[in-house]
């Protein structure tokens, strides 16, 4: 019986059946999919699991400066809930979830319209600028309202520089210059003349 180790060119399986047919798993995760998360993400999300459910309010109400959590269970589970914060008077009150909902998002929207008005100096011409929120037009406040990254890609189509803030944007859609009609002067269109000939 022939025995030795046999020629390259007989072998066409590839690797050996004891040694397995591709790379080995990467450490920390499975053959083929997604690395698991590291072990503290993960200690993490499970603290988060274990807590309870006023934890996840105070981190909702974070911006009003929650600073604790009332709830109300009764023999049917939860019958009410308030959040202690600060309103926009700076005083501590409790205020029902919804209510506390309702006041985060005047909130937001307060911080959006300060933000627009900050833009000013930057996108609108010097007679428009330095309004209040109220003074401002419609079309001045859709310009304020663009994130940066809106703002830029508004600019380059409108032209370079201060070119938006001269005008208020075109309607979507149109293409080229404004079509100008020129009022008859009486004269003789060089284009009439030529056509009378012909």
């Amino acid at each position: 019986m022939a025995t030795g180790v046999p020629r390259v060119g007989n072998v066409t399986g590839g690797r050996g059946r004891g040694r397995g047919g591709g790379p080995a798993p990467r450490r920390g995760g499975t053959r083929g999919g997604a690395q698991a998360p590291p072990l503290a993400a993960q200690l993490r999300q499970l603290d988060r699991l274990q807590e309870p459910e006023e934890m996840a309010v105070l981190r909702r109400y974070k911006d009003l400066s929650a600073s604790q959590v009332r709830s109300t269970y009764g023999l049917g589970g939860l019958l009410d809930r308030e959040v202690q914060v600060i309103n926009p008077a700076g005083e501590l009150v409790w205020l029902s979830v919804a209510r506390a909902d309702d006041l985060l998002q005047q909130k937001k929207l307060q911080e959006e319209r300060e933000r627009a008005l900050a833009r000013q100096e930057e996108r609108l011409p010097e007679d428009r600028r330095r309004r209040s929120w109220s003074q401002v037009a419609p079309e001045d406040k859709r310009i304020l309202l663009l994130s940066q990254k809106e703002w830029n890609s508004f600019r380059a189509r409108t032209g370079a520089g201060t070119a938006a803030q001269r005008a208020p944007a075109a309607p979507q859609g149109a293409q080229g210059p404004p079509r100008v009609d020129h009022e008859d002067d009486g004269g003789e269109d060089p284009s009439d003349v030529e056509d009378a000939q012909n």
